[in-house]
C-alpha cells in the first residue's frame, strides 16, 4: 500500500539524536521506551500518533518514508539536518541587552528558555552586558536516527473526527459523530467541560476538520449528565403521586 497526501495514518516512532558519536533518545510514542530512556513525561499520553500524510508538520525524511510504507511495517531511517530540522542559522541567534531581560523578569542564565515576539529560544551565552539567545529549533544541525512503525490507516469519517478530537481534547472513545452531506454533528461527553482552555482547543479542532476533512458545517454539542439526576426525577414523581393521593383522600 502506498499512502497519498491527505490520508490519515497512525504511527509509532522513536527519535534519537546523534551526539558525540552516539544516539540518544529524544522523543518516542512508546511508553516503556520513554521510561527506559529517561524521557518519560507524566503529563503526556503515549501511544500511536496521528499524521495526515503530506499535510502534518513532519520533517521531510519522515514524510517521504511514510508514503512508501505499508500498515504493520517498521523501518529505521537516518535523517541528515537538511531533511530534519535544518542547519543552524546564525541570523536566528539574537543579541539582547541584559537589562531588557530584567525588564521582562527573565533570569539571565545559560539554558534559560525565553519567549520573545511569539518565538521561543534558549540563552546560549552571556557576555558582558548581553545575552545571546538561540531561536533555532533545538534539533537544528543534528543528525537523527528514527524508528518508524505504521500502525493503522484511518478510513471512516467518524474515526477521523474521533482521532482529531483525541489530538486536541484528549477525548475519543466517548465522542459520537454523525455525518450527512457536508455537515458534521459532533457530540462530546460532559468531560469536555473540564478540558483546559476548551474554547481555543475547539477552534483548533474545527480548523483541522476544515483543512483535512473539508466539512462546510460542523455542529458541536456537549452532553452533561448530572449524578443522581434520574433518582431526583423519580423522587419528584413519587412526591407528586403522594400529593395527589392525599388530595383524593381529603375530598372523600
Amino acid at each position: 500500500m502506498v499512502f497519498n497526501d491527505g490520508d490519515f495514518v497512525l504511527i509509532n516512532y522513536t527519535i534519537r539524536v546523534r551526539e558525540d558519536g552516539d544516539y540518544k533518545v529524544q522523543d518516542t510514542t512508546y511508553l516503556e521506551e520513554a521510561k527506559a530512556s529517561g524521557v518519560f513525561d507524566p503529563n503526556r499520553s503515549y501511544g500511536p500518533y496521528l499524521v495526515v500524510v503530506g499535510k502534518s508538520h513532519l520533517i521531510e525524511a519522515v514524510d517521504e518514508e511514510i508514503k512508501k510504507m505499508e500498515v504493520g511495517q517498521k523501518k529505521e531511517i537516518v535523517a541528515p539536518p537538511e531533511k530534519a530540522y535544518g542547519e543552524v542559522k546564525g541570523d536566528l541567534i539574537i543579541k539582547i541587552p541584559l537589562r531588557q531581560l530584567k525588564r521582562y523578569n527573565i533570569p539571565a542564565r545559560v539554558g534559560q528558555k525565553v519567549e520573545l515576539g511569539g518565538r521561543v529560544g534558549v540563552i546560549k551565552r552571556i557576555a558582558e552586558r548581553f545575552a545571546y539567545i538561540d531561536f533555532n529549533h533545538p534539533l537544528a544541525g543534528k543528525e537523527l536516527s528514527i524508528s518508524l512503525e505504521v500502525v493503522r490507516k484511518i478510513d471512516t469519517m467518524e474515526d477521523k473526527v474521533k482521532y482529531l478530537a483525541e489530538r486536541w481534547l484528549g477525548l475519543k472513545d466517548k465522542v459520537a459523530v454523525e455525518s450527512k452531506d457536508d455537515s458534521l454533528n459532533i457530540n462530546l461527553p460532559g468531560e469536555a467541560i473540564g478540558v483546559v482552555d476548551l474554547e481555543s482547543k475547539l477552534q483548533l479542532l474545527l480548523r483541522d476538520i476544515y483543512q483535512y476533512i473539508g466539512s462546510k458545517e460542523v455542529n458541536i454539542n456537549i452532553k452533561v449528565k448530572y449524578a443522581g439526576g434520574e433518582k431526583e426525577e423519580k423522587k419528584e414523581e413519587e412526591g407528586e403521586k403522594e400529593e395527589r393521593e392525599a388530595k383524593g383522600e381529603a375530598k372523600a
